[in-house]
């Protein structure tokens, strides 16, 4: 690929495909959803954090068997596979649910900026297409403002905790579409260029006879 440095695009264009199609449809289900139970929401949520971390878990087994760069996407799937178990198995008798929400509030929160800070700079170092860097960095901007949104306010009494933490997963779920659509394009974009070189070195080689 000649508009990205290949330390990015070691990662199989699958990798992007499915991580986006995990994100597109749980933040269909969040924004969406009918049923504004806790307990249902946060089982959408830490059961997506599994998905995207077996994903990721998978792309190092890959980029490792061709002795690419895995370091990261391991840290990535390690990280996805903790909040995953921290939302769906943290629980605490002597927690109140306000303090609960507020935790996975908190997880949920922190790994948005985490990963929007790393998009930006994905964008800055891995793209020479500048329509490319654009739409990572601008991806990684939104994901900053919706960082920001979900740890913003706060809530008392019981009855709003339900409602506060609805509204926080709604933003989450906003942030799960715009990364995954991004995800989604730039791995049917990364498929495309791939046939584009395959098709290119198979004309040489037929030139060269």
């Amino acid at each position: 690929m000649s508009n990205t440095t290949k330390k990015f695009i070691e990662s199989h264009w699958l990798t992007f495909a499915m991580k986006g199609a995990v994100s597109v449809v749980a933040g269909l289900c969040l924004m969406f959803s009918r049923n504004q139970d806790t307990h249902y929401l946060t089982q959408i949520l830490g059961w997506t954090m599994f998905g995207l971390a077996l994903v990721e878990l998978a792309n190092v087994i890959y980029r490792k068997k061709r002795s690419h760069n895995w370091g990261f996407p391991l840290f990535l799937g390690f990280l996805e596979l903790a909040i995953s178990v921290a939302l769906l198995y943290t629980v605490d008798p002597n927690m109140s649910a306000e303090s609960l929400i507020a935790l996975r509030i908190a997880i949920l929160a922190g790994y948005v900026a985490f990963a929007s800070v790393v998009t930006i700079a994905m964008g800055f170092v891995s793209f020479n297409n500048m329509t490319d860097r654009f739409m990572w960095i601008v991806n990684g901007a939104i994901g900053a403002v919706l960082a920001f949104l979900m740890l913003g306010g706060a809530t008392s009494g019981s009855e709003t905790t339900g409602a506060f933490f609805n509204t926080k997963v709604l933003v989450f779920g906003t942030y799960l579409m715009v990364n995954g659509l991004t995800d989604l394009f730039f791995g049917v974009h990364s498929k495309d260029e791939k046939l584009e070189e395959k098709a290119v070195r198979k004309a040489l080689r037929k030139a060269k006879k």
